[in-house]
């Protein structure tokens, strides 16, 4: 692929030779000034909000990613950071309007985000193409960028084309990415890696560390049990024999048993005494505060889903923050609430920042095609491992509730190919689709050369944690400090 810049309507070309953008005597598009205040002082930045054009080797312009800059002028040497969601199909507004942007979504309005990273480093919104206002370039090149590969290809370059554009070879690169954001950051970091473009450091949330198969699964599997633990004993639903002084001293204890009983015994399945297996059957149970009736009998474990519908009697634990419960049938005919301040967002998009098309904001607004699918109803999960058996079990275990298909390495790889590449990894304690247990366990069993550069990071949230004002605060500081170096 190759690139060009685009803002609103408008079109600059910028040449690009092969992956790698050339041509820096062209006009960045214009940014509106902007102002914020962070801890008493002001900040001026300039907002940009532009399209870039996606061309093959031909020429031949394939698909367009929309984005949204914030740049501090004036202050050489500072990082820049792009940041996207996951899906695959969403938009980055969450990042962007919840977490780490300057504007946050507050109230049905957008205000100042005192936790934003833009004090330490330039930020990049990405879009990625079918999400927002990015766009294939006509339906047929949709398959070029609706899989997991040809994503991280086109995100690669977009990163390359705005990089050479806007800093320099000396620039300090971050590549955040959230839930399958994470592949995504992991394996653009690679990519660029391999270009020749060193990256600074890459931060991984709510979406594990592909690093390939350092735990064993059944590892893993009774690694799940200290979150759901934490989530019961939220709900009232641990025995008191088992309940902590707080939900995080609760999965702390309980680490300590699924790593030290329950996962040499899932490991040793076939070893067991009846009554042993009815032995942890109970303990398993009482652990996540459900009857025992759920535990599988043969296997020794519960699924998500079977802990999500059946910890509360009549009520269904929310996926991505177990402290969050709704009604189990909520009722025929609901009708899907709008997505919260999306009419506020879509505003400052089109109006505040000056972006003007007829498109809507996919993720935001209804898509105007009637005949349009979804993106992630037409993903390509493939990673690597095509071997259909492999593949097939991947799928059935994402059609389950236990995440994407498996990840390559890429970030492994990443950190083998560049030694100074560091890696920031976060998770929330009550996501039911990761485990802070296990990142820190994965951090202990890595060589010492990775494990080194890896920060693991464990918040009191779900898998957006930074929708809990504390845990918001607490990452922003830390991820301040992973971009500076500071300690």
């Amino acid at each position: 692929m190759r690139a060009a810049i685009r803002n609103g309507i408008g079109a600059v070309a910028l040449a690009l030779a092969g992956c790698a953008a050339h041509d820096t005597a062209v006009t960045p598009p214009p940014g509106v000034a902007q102002q914020i205040t962070l801890a008493g002082k002001p900040l001026h930045y300039v907002a940009e909000a532009a399209t870039l054009d996606l061309t093959d080797a031909q020429g031949v312009v394939r698909g367009h990613v929309f984005y949204v800059a914030y740049r501090v002028p004036g202050q050489g040497g500072r990082p820049v950071t792009f940041l996207w969601n996951g899906g695959p199909g969403a938009n980055a507004t969450l990042l962007h309007f919840e977490a780490f942007g300057p504007k946050r979504l507050e109230g049905g309005a957008l205000v100042d985000n005192a936790q934003t990273l833009l004090a330490d480093s330039d930020l990049v919104f990405v879009d990625p193409v079918g999400t927002g206002f990015s766009r294939p370039a006509t339906a047929q090149d949709g398959p070029r960028f609706y899989s997991t590969l040809g994503d991280q290809s086109a995100i690669t370059d977009f990163v390359q084309a705005w990089t050479q554009r806007h800093a320099d070879a000396r620039t300090p690169i971050y590549l955040v990415g959230e839930s399958f954001g994470v592949w995504r950051a992991a394996g653009v970091a690679e990519a660029l890696e391999k270009r020749g473009r060193p990256v600074a450091g890459v931060v991984l949330i709510s979406g594990g560390i592909p690093v390939g198969p350092v735990l064993p699964k059944e590892l893993v599997t009774a690694l799940k049990l200290p979150g759901r633990a934490a989530a019961a004993q939220v709900h009232g639903r641990l025995p008191a024999s088992l309940a902590g002084a707080s939900p995080s001293a609760t999965a702390d204890v309980t680490r300590a048993w699924a790593e030290q009983v329950y996962a040499p015994a899932l490991t040793h399945l076939g070893d067991l005494s009846a009554q042993q297996k009815a032995a942890l059957v109970q303990d398993v149970a009482h652990r996540m505060g459900v009857d025992p009736s759920l535990v599988d009998g043969t296997s020794l474990t519960v699924s998500s889903r079977q802990f999500l519908n059946n910890l509360l009697p009549g009520r269904r634990l929310d996926t991505f923050d177990m402290r969050i419960s709704t009604p189990l049938n909520p009722g025929a005919g609901q009708a899907d609430a709008e997505e919260p301040g999306a009419a506020v967002m879509v505003r400052y998009l089109r109006e505040t920042l000056g972006y003007h098309t007829d498109l809507p904001y996919l993720g935001l607004e209804k898509d105007t095609d009637p005949a349009a699918k979804p993106v992630g109803e037409q993903w390509d999960y493939n990673s690597g491992d095509t071997s259909p058996a492999a593949f097939a079990a991947a799928i059935a275990a994402a059609r389950a509730g236990e995440g994407p298909p498996g990840a390559e390495p890429w970030i492994r790889r990443a950190m083998e190919r560049d030694d100074a590449l560091r890696v920031f990894a976060a998770a929330g304690l009550y996501d039911s689709l990761n485990s802070c247990a296990a990142n820190e366990i994965l951090k202990t069993r890595l060589e010492p050369g990775l494990s080194a550069r890896l920060s693991v990071n464990c918040y009191g949230g779900g898998h957006m944690m930074y929708r809990d004002p504390e845990a918001r605060v607490r990452l922003s500081a830390d991820l301040g400090r992973f971009i500076t170096h500071r300690p």
